[in-house]
């Protein structure tokens, strides 16, 4: 599985474990010296070179984000792993799979398929929204210029 960085300074991910965002160049979480020292975003100089040539960190991230993307993708999807469980286990086995079923099996699996797409599609949309409001916040005319 390839991992990704998210940025929320520029909302776009970026493959691997990058120290800065190839699309921005925000460095994530951390600042960065010349040297590639990691110091803490609060940092004025490097710890360990002493630099005050330092990356600026993508945004902070509030605390409850990452709270509520595990809440928002992994409880409707464990919801959903038992309704197709219990689909399997109970509907199934009552369809007679004649072609005149066919219909009536498509009505129940075809929904649940379609759920099961927009939850693997959850983290995506939800960083989106994250991004803007944390935009809308940062811009007090509101993006109205």
């Amino acid at each position: 599985m390839t991992t990704r960085k998210y940025c929320f300074g520029c909302n776009r991910t970026t493959v691997g474990q990058p120290l800065y965002c190839n699309f921005c160049g925000r460095s994530y979480d951390e600042k960065v010296c010349p040297r590639k020292h990691l110091n803490p975003r609060y940092a004025g100089a490097c710890s360990q070179c002493g630099s005050q040539d330092l990356s600026t960190p993508q945004p902070k991230v509030p605390w409850w984000v990452p709270i509520a993307e595990f809440l928002l993708t992994w409880i409707p999807g464990l919801v959903l792993a038992v309704l197709s469980l219990l689909t399997i286990a109970f509907v199934l086995p009552k369809f007679n799979f004649g072609p005149d079923m066919f219909f009536a099996l498509l009505v129940v699996l075809f929904p649940l398929g379609m759920l099961w797409a927009v939850w693997s599609e959850i983290p995506r949309w939800f960083r989106t929204a994250i991004y803007r409001m944390l935009q809308r916040r940062a811009d007090p005319d509101g993006g109205n210029a």
